[in-house]
């Protein structure tokens, strides 16, 4: 007689597809005692309640910067609401999903802040005017124009459920949050649909920079592509991972 055994999996509430994942995140999830979720045998079910509206990491304008034919002047926006009908050009940095530092420190609830609050943040912020420079060097920027620069993550919400098992961002973890977002991408219509809506409604000859984890930058890509007609298209380094991360800009239409 063989006997089956059956693998960890990680599903999401009002969608029927389950999603391996390994055992010991399976077990550090179940033993978080998180109200968000529901365990069933060997299967991990995220509630609705967790990436409904309400804990959604609003998209911001952080800064607004000009580039007067050889010095950048930057302006600090306090993350100003995104309007869409904005006559200015944007530059806008994508990141996948928020993650810690990106909600309140509190175990109970999970309250939204802003996107990159973290050492991504400082290291976007210590960066920013090179940032122009090193755009200006593929021809993109437009002397004495003001550019919203955005910060926008693809997805709104915490894919890593760091807030549910609390565990350092190892390969294990990155691999959940990898899953856990292809899964929201794939299967939740309005985490796309927003995104693209977003998209849609920047002004025309705007800079986009894909600076997600290189093991989601193909899905942003796709979506993006289709745009190149209309914005000049950019890859980077995830801002987190080196110091000087502008270094690393791609060109990709």
């Amino acid at each position: 007689m063989v006997i089956i055994t059956q693998k960890s999996s990680i599903q999401l509430e009002g969608y029927s597809i389950k999603t391996e994942i390994s055992k010991i995140v399976f077990e550090d999830l179940k033993n978080s005692g998180s109200k968000y979720i529901v365990v069933d045998q060997e299967n991990i079910l995220l509630k609705k309640s967790f990436f409904k509206n309400n804990k959604q990491v609003l998209n911001v304008i952080r800064y607004k910067g000009c580039f007067d034919g050889s010095h950048v002047n930057i302006e600090q926006c306090n993350d100003e609401e995104i309007r869409a009908k904005d006559k200015n050009k944007s530059i806008v940095i994508m990141l996948e999903a928020p993650h810690i530092d990106e909600y309140e420190p509190n175990v109970e609830k999970l309250t939204p802040i802003a996107p990159a609050q973290g050492q991504t943040g400082k290291k976007i912020e210590r960066n920013i005017e090179s940032l122009i420079h090193f755009l200006n060097l593929f021809n993109v920027i437009e002397e004495n124009h003001e550019y919203r620069i955005i910060i926008m993550n693809a997805i709104s919400v915490q894919t890593s459920l760091y807030h549910i098992h609390q565990k350092n961002m190892n390969n294990a973890y990155r691999e959940l949050r990898d899953k856990v977002w292809i899964k929201m991408w794939s299967e939740i219509p309005q985490m796309k649909d927003n995104f693209l809506k977003q998209i849609a409604s920047l002004k025309k000859n705007s800079i986009i920079i894909n600076a997600c984890p290189k093991s989601l930058k193909p899905f942003i890509n796709q979506e993006l592509l289709p745009y190149a007609e209309r914005y000049a298209l950019f890859e980077s380094n995830h801002p987190s991972s080196t110091e000087i991360w502008t270094k690393s800009l791609f060109k990709i239409n």
